[in-house]
C-alpha cells in the first residue's frame, strides 16, 4: 500500500504538465511562469514525499494520499484562470491539509494550525469568488489582488502564517512554503502584473512590501519559537518577491529606456528568488524540523546543541543557513547579488521615480540582512552549540537522511544552472550585464568548490583529539554552549521592544488576533466544550463540504451548458 501511495503522489505531481500540454499551454515561452512553478512543485514535492516515509511512523499511507491531492490540486489551479474551478481546486488543497497531519497526534498547536490554514483559504475563495462573478471592472481586479495578497502572505495579511507552521507538521510546513506559496505569486506575475503598474493601489503595496521585508527579517531574529522564526522568514522572502513583482510593474510601461530595462532585471530577480526560497525554505523546516521531533520542544533556546546528536553532519545541517547568508556557491548568493546589481542600478538612473525607491530598498537590504541573522542565530544555537541536556544519540531513518541530501545538494547545483543560463543568454539579452554576471558566475563557482572540498574532506577527516574552547582546559560543560538568545538578547532594548514582546511574539501580530477574536466573541452565543481534534475534525468536515457542495454546482452548470462553454472559453484565450 505505501508503493501505490508513492505511485499516487508521482503521478499528481506528473499529471499537471501533461493536462498543461493538452490544454495548449506553451510551457518555454508566455506560460515559462507556470513551468517554474509547476517543477519547483515536481521537485519539492518529491523531496517531501521521500522525508514523509522515514519521519512519519503512522498513517504514513494517509499523510502520502493527503499529498496526492494536495499536489494534484495545487498543480491544476495554475490553468483555472477566472473560473469556479479555481475556487475548487484552491479548497481542494487546503483540505488535504487536514490528511497532512494524520501522522501526529493532535495538539493544541497543531488544531490552531489547521484553523488559520482554514482561515486565510477562508478570506482567499471570498475574494476569488467576487472577482470570478463579477464583471471585469476595478472593483473585481481589487478583490482578486486582495486575495492574491493574504495567499502570498503579504505584510498585513501574513497573521495567519506563523500559527500555521507553529503546530504543522515538518513536511506539511515544507509542502506550505515551498510550493503552496509559490501559487498566489506566480498568478499574481500572470494575472496582476500586465495591469497594476498603472493602478494607484500599486504605490501602496510597493511601501508596504519593502516595510514588510524588514519587519518580518527583525521578528524573525527576536522570534522564540523555532518553526516562528522561519515561519516570519518565509514572510520576509515572500514580500521581497511580491516587492519585485510590483516593481518590474511600476516601470514596464515607462518612456525612459533604463527603467524598462530595470523592469525585465526584477522580474528576472523574482524567478531566481522563487527558486531560491522555494528550495532552501524546504530544507530548513525539513532539517529543523526533524531536529524539533527529537528534542520534543519547538523552544529555540531548548533545543541548544541538538545537532550534535542528531547523527547528521554539521556541514549538511549549514547548507540552508549559508544559503540565506549568500555565500558564493547557494541559490542565495545569486539572489542577493542580484538585488545588490539593481539596486546599484537605479542610483544610475535619471527621474524621480528610481530616486524615491531607492531609500525604500535601503530598507530592504536592511530586512534581508536581519533574516540571514535569524537564521544564523539558529543554525549556532541548535547545531554548532555544545547541548546543554544530555541529548540521547540518534541514527536518523535513511530517507531523513536522503532527503535531506538531496534538497541540500540542490542549493549548490540549481546555483550552478542559473549561472550557465545568464552566461549563456548575457550576451543576447539587455537587461543579463554580461561582464557582470560572467565574474559573478566566477565567483559562485569558487565558492562551490570550496564548499565541495570542505564537505568532501570534512567527511572523510577523522577527528582524533577534540579541541575544546577554554583554550585546552578540556572542559566540557553546558555553559561554555552558544545560546541562541546571545544574539538576539542584546538588540532587544534597541529594536525588539517595539515589535515583539516578552515571550518573543510579533506584537503586531498578535494585535490583529486578539482583534479577530473579540469580534468573533460578539457573534458567541454559547459555549461548547470540546478538544481540539474534535475541532479541526469537524472545520475538515465543514471544508469538505463546501468542495462537495462546489461539485455540486459545477455539475448543475455543466449539465446546463453555461460553465463548460466559460471553462472552454478560458483555456483557449
Amino acid at each position: 500500500m505505501v508503493i501505490l501511495s508513492y505511485l499516487l503522489v508521482l503521478m499528481s505531481l506528473i499529471a499537471p504538465f501533461l493536462i498543461g500540454k493538452v490544454l495548449g499551454k506553451n510551457f518555454f515561452e508566455q506560460d515559462s511562469a507556470i513551468l517554474i512553478g509547476l517543477s519547483l512543485q515536481a521537485i519539492v514535492g518529491l523531496i517531501i514525499s521521500v522525508f514523509v516515509g522515514g519521519y512519519e511512523r503512522l498513517k504514513k499511507k494517509t499523510v502520502l494520499l493527503g499529498y496526492a491531492v494536495f499536489f494534484l490540486s495545487t498543480g491544476l489551479c495554475f490553468f483555472a484562470g477566472k473560473t469556479i474551478w479555481l475556487i475548487l481546486f484552491w479548497e481542494l488543497s487546503t483540505v488535504s491539509g487536514f490528511l497532512l497531519y494524520q501522522g501526529e497526534s493532535w495538539t493544541s498547536s497543531s488544531a490552531k494550525s489547521f484553523i488559520a490554514l482554514l482561515l486565510a483559504s477562508g478570506v482567499g475563495i471570498l475574494c476569488f469568488t467576487y472577482w470570478i462573478y463579477s464583471p471585469d471592472d476595478d472593483l473585481g481586479k481589487f478583490f482578486l489582488v486582495l486575495g492574491l495578497l493574504v495567499k502570498a502572505e503579504f505584510f498585513g495579511l501574513h497573521f495567519w502564517l506563523p500559527e500555521v507552521h507553529a503546530g504543522a507538521p515538518p513536511h506539511a510546513s515544507a509542502a506550505y512554503s515551498g510550493v503552496l506559496v509559490n501559487l498566489p505569486l506566480i498568478l499574481f506575475h500572470q494575472l496582476v502584473v500586465p495591469w497594476i503598474g498603472n493602478s494607484v493601489i500599486i504605490k501602496i503595496l510597493i511601501p508596504l512590501a519593502g516595510f514588510g521585508v524588514l519587519w518580518a527579517g527583525l521578528s524573525s531574529v527576536f522570534a522564540k519559537d523555532v518553526r516562528k522564526a522561519i515561519a516570519y522568514s518565509t514572510v520576509e522572502n515572500t514580500n521581497f518577491l511580491m516587492l519585485c513583482l510590483l516593481l518590474s510593474a511600476l516601470w514596464k510601461d515607462s518612456n525612459i529606456e533604463g527603467l524598462k530595462v530595470l523592469s525585465v532585471s526584477f522580474s528576472f530577480l523574482f524567478f531566481i528568488s522563487l527558486i531560491h526560497h522555494s528550495i532552501s525554505k524546504t530544507f530548513q523546516f525539513l532539517s529543523i524540523g526533524y531536529l524539533i521531533k527529537l528534542s520534543g520542544s519547538s523552544n529555540i533556546d531548548h533545543n541548544t546543541g541538538i545537532g550534535k546528536n542528531s547523527g547528521l553532519s554539521t556541514a549538511l545541517l549549514s547548507l540552508g543557513t549559508i544559503s540565506f547568508l549568500a555565500l558564493p556557491g547557494t541559490t542565495g548568493f545569486l539572489t542577493e547579488a542580484t538585488f545588490v546589481k539593481l539596486v546599484a542600478g537605479v542610483l544610475e538612473i535619471p527621474g524621480q521615480s528610481a530616486i524615491l525607491i531607492l531609500p525604500l530598498l535601503i530598507l530592504v537590504s536592511s530586512g534581508l540582512a536581519l533574516g540571514a541573522v535569524g537564521h544564523l542565530r539558529i543554525f549556532l544555537g541548535m547545531v554548532i552549540s555544545r547541548p546543554r541536556t544530555n541529548w540521547a544519540e540518534n541514527v536518523p531513518p535513511r530517507l531523513v537522511r536522503y532527503s535531506l541530501i538531496s534538497s541540500g545538494a540542490l542549493i549548490l547545483a540549481i546555483s550552478l544552472g542559473i549561472s550557465a543560463y545568464t552566461l549563456y543568454y548575457s550576451p543576447t539579452k539587455d537587461w543579463l550585464d554580461e561582464n557582470w554576471y560572467r565574474g559573478l558566475a566566477s565567483v559562485n563557482l569558487i565558492g562551490f568548490l570550496t564548499i565541495l572540498i570542505i564537505g568532501v574532506f570534512g567527511l572523510r577527516t577523522k577527528i582524533e583529539r577534540r579541541k575544546l574552547w577554554d583554550c585546552g582546559g578540556n572542559y566540557k560543560g553546558s555553559d561554555v554552549a552558544i545560546p541562541s538568545n546571545g544574539i538576539s538578547d542584546p538588540l532587544i532594548g534597541s529594536l525588539g521592544g517595539y515589535f515583539t514582546n516578552e515571550n518573543g511574539s510579533s506584537k503586531l501580530d498578535e494585535a490583529i488576533l486578539n482583534g479577530i477574536v473579540k469580534l468573533l466573541d460578539t457573534f458567541k452565543t454559547q459555549v461548547n466544550e470540546a478538544d481540539e481534534e474534535t475541532i479541526s475534525i469537524n472545520l475538515a468536515f465543514s471544508s469538505a463540504t463546501v468542495v462537495l457542495l462546489l461539485f455540486l454546482i459545477i455539475g448543475l452548470k455543466l449539465a446546463e451548458g453555461d460553465l463548460w462553454k466559460l471553462f472552454l472559453d478560458t483555456l483557449t484565450r
